[in-house]
């Protein structure tokens, strides 16, 4: 039993132990609710104070027995907190809480459902980008780290639909489906699907037939970890200098260079200039490697010269972060 249901149940125990006392006491000392509830609380309590009311064999009886059942419930609550104040658990009880306020208050957030060895790189990278995200997973090691180092997690399995509203899939943006059997990846997809009809889902896919049973279940995109690593180990075998040069285009020495995606948003500098008037390598550097058109979402690599920007239109470029930043805020600095 987990600290919450302990709590639960020692709230529960002593209400059900006042309103037996109280409705026993009024039935067989025929008094009112007040003191009767006094009865209830001083035999109970064992304080010696004064009784009310006319005794009789029956409500001695009954005392008896109140007497009994309350030493029990305080002997039990007395050990409980002493264990938890012991143990940490009342510290990690408030930061669970705490948690929980912070999943609620998001939006637009991710989710990452397993604690492998993949949903390790992905949190590191999500960190990395300042993103905010939720881990589900009912790996009690796992748990207590990510609650140590501030990541927000949720304990339980992502299969089941009350875990994953707790991490609040019905207001989040994407969710990726990392667990270690293809089983629990596809009722994940499925449960989460049903619960958000517009959220982004990516999935790893561990089995040959995997990427298609995803699909079916919701998943808008399927990766397999195996199979995306034994492609490029082979490619790195047949041609390494392709790979190399791969490489070096995504980290060139100590200056790391990001594939990044802008936007044409209305009102910005880039909205219905064609991709010569932005001039965008010669203003920040940057190289635009290819053009996802908003009319037909099909990908345009290597863009042609004269082709003109519309609002939506997504861009996927090549630099550092601070020549990134410069495009994004280009228009601004030219008013």
């Amino acid at each position: 039993m987990d600290e919450k249901r302990k709590l639960k149940f020692i709230g529960y125990a002593f209400s059900l132990l006042l309103i037996i006392g109280t409705l026993g006491y009024k039935i067989l000392l025929d008094v009112d609710l007040v003191d009767a509830l006094y009865m209830t609380v001083i035999t109970v309590s064992t304080v010696g104070f004064g009784e009310v009311g006319t005794t009789n064999n029956a409500s001695k009886i009954f005392s008896v027995l109140m007497i009994f059942l309350g030493v029990g419930i305080v002997g039990y609550v007395f050990t409980t907190v002493v264990a938890m104040f012991v143990e940490g658990k009342v510290s990690d009880l408030w930061k669970g809480n705490k948690m929980d306020r912070k999943i609620s208050s998001l939006n637009d957030h991710y989710i990452i459902c397993g604690s492998g060895e993949l949903a390790e790189v992905i949190i590191k990278k999500f960190i990395s980008e300042n993103l905010d995200f939720v881990v589900i997973t009912d790996n009690r090691e796992d748990l207590n780290d990510y609650s140590h180092h501030n990541i927000l997690v949720v304990e339980g399995q992502s299969t089941e639909e009350s875990v994953l509203l707790h991490a609040g899939v019905e207001k989040a943006k994407g969710l990726l489906a990392v667990l270690d059997t293809e089983v629990d990846n596809i009722v994940t997809v499925l449960t989460a699907r049903n619960l958000n009809d517009k959220i982004y889902i990516i999935a790893n896919s561990i089995t040959k037939s995997g990427n298609e049973k995803l699909l079916k279940v919701g998943a808008n995109k399927t990766l397999s970890a195996v199979e995306i690593s034994g492609n490029r180990m082979a490619s790195l075998m047949i041609s390494p200098n392709i790979i190399s040069f791969l490489d070096v285009v995504t980290r060139m020495g100590d200056v790391e260079l990001d594939l990044e995606e802008v936007i044409v948003k209305r009102g910005s500098y880039l909205e219905n200039k064609t991709l010569m008037e932005a001039e965008i390598p010669r203003k920040t550097g940057l190289t635009v490697l290819a053009i996802k058109k908003i009319e037909d979402e099909k990908m345009l690599f290597n863009p042609p010269i004269d082709y003109t920007f519309k609002i939506g239109d997504v861009l996927i470029i090549l630099g550092r972060e601070e020549q990134i930043d410069k495009l994004k805020n280009l228009g601004d600095e030219m008013k």
